[in-house]
């Protein structure tokens, strides 16, 4: 079995996550998936730079960057690292770039992002962008990393696009929520409370969000950036998964931080996975409870199998956020364990 890593960072509010594995060509590749919020760079440096293993193991080129959408817990870190010395290690960048971003005030969609990231491209020696919109019809193989994706669709693309814009990227430069106390209610209970989600028209930015299914060596990972469950599900439909026939992951990371507005239980009937991964630090009560009871309480759930969740900080900053995950007394009683501080997946051997 080649190496295959996941390395879940440190992104503050953000993701940003590195896949690193051996492909066929038997050279090692690298791909980031989004980069957190702009303070994130500092800790993708110090993985670039492989400081914590006394530089044995630097990375010498980001083969492909992979930007799932243009808020700025996600946006920001690829801006800062496209602004350094170290974009002459980056040689791709994967996003949806046609006409995108519209002015507007928001702390966190913002069109200045999204042009500075064209200007870098457009004005780079080396970096290329995709030609074509990424949509459910695309996929990738990347020297035996094959990559397709459940969302965006053509129409969360077009309700995007209709209330977007963004200047063109030149054609050389393309490839050939609110604080809330947890209510006093069971895990049982709070799974069954009525799920709500934002219109695609109020929410086109996580509409267009990629959700990228990566497969390797046998071995599955869904990352789900921010996209909708109103979009998943239609699309895991089209794909003819089933609550017989599942879509079985060895690894998910949840959707929008583990926002409650996202993974429903229906989502959830469609997709076998046992290993749930949480990119958040605590802020807008990110990860939500309710997220975590329909994960261990939804009726297609295999009670006899442990649920891992895995979260990249220490449980303390989620308890100085007031952010209430699960007790060891739930823990056992619903058969899952949450393990903290959790940022590097070693994938070999893991398609079991």
């Amino acid at each position: 079995m080649k190496k295959f890593n996941l390395h879940v960072l440190q992104a503050l509010s953000g993701d940003s996550l590195l896949l690193s594995y051996i492909g066929n060509d038997n050279k090692e590749h690298n791909i980031l998936v989004d980069g957190g919020m702009p303070d994130t760079f500092k800790r993708l440096q110090r993985v670039i730079d492989d400081e914590d293993n006394d530089n044995k193991n630097e990375i010498e080129t980001i083969d492909y960057i992979f930007l799932t959408h243009i808020d700025r817990d996600h946006i920001g870190g690829i801006l800062k690292l496209l602004d350094s010395s170290y974009a002459s290690k980056v040689e791709k960048v994967f996003f949806n770039s046609g006409h995108m971003i519209h002015q507007q005030e928001s702390s966190f969609i913002s069109e200045t992002d999204g042009i500075n990231l064209i200007k870098q491209i457009n004005n780079s020696d080396g970096l290329n962008a995709n030609r074509e919109e990424i949509t459910i019809s695309t996929e990738y193989d990347f020297f035996g990393l094959e990559i397709s994706f459940l969302s965006p669709t053509y129409e969360a693309l077009n309700i995007f696009n209709e209330l977007t814009s963004l200047p063109e990227i030149d054609e050389d430069s393309f490839i050939s929520e609110s604080e809330e106390e947890r209510e006093d209610l069971d895990l049982f209970q709070l799974s069954q409370k009525k799920f709500y989600e934002k219109k695609l028209e109020n929410d086109h930015a996580n509409g267009v969000s990629l959700a990228m299914l990566v497969k390797y060596q046998g071995i599955s990972i869904l990352l789900l950036g921010d996209a909708k469950d109103s979009v998943l599900i239609p699309v895991l439909k089209y794909k003819k998964y089933t609550k017989r026939d599942k879509l079985k992951v060895n690894y998910m990371k949840l959707s929008h931080h583990g926002s409650k507005f996202h993974t429903t239980n229906e989502l959830l009937e469609l997709i076998y996975c046992q290993h749930f991964i949480i990119s958040a630090n605590g802020t807008h009560k990110h990860p939500n409870i309710e997220t975590l009871a329909r994960i261990l309480c939804h009726k297609e759930r295999d009670k006899s199998k442990t649920i891992y969740f895995y979260f990249n900080y220490e449980e303390e900053d989620y308890e100085d956020k007031g952010v209430y995950i699960l007790s060891s007394i739930e823990q056992t009683k619903y058969n899952c364990k949450c393990i903290y501080n959790k940022t590097l997946f070693d994938l070999v051997g893991q398609n079991g």
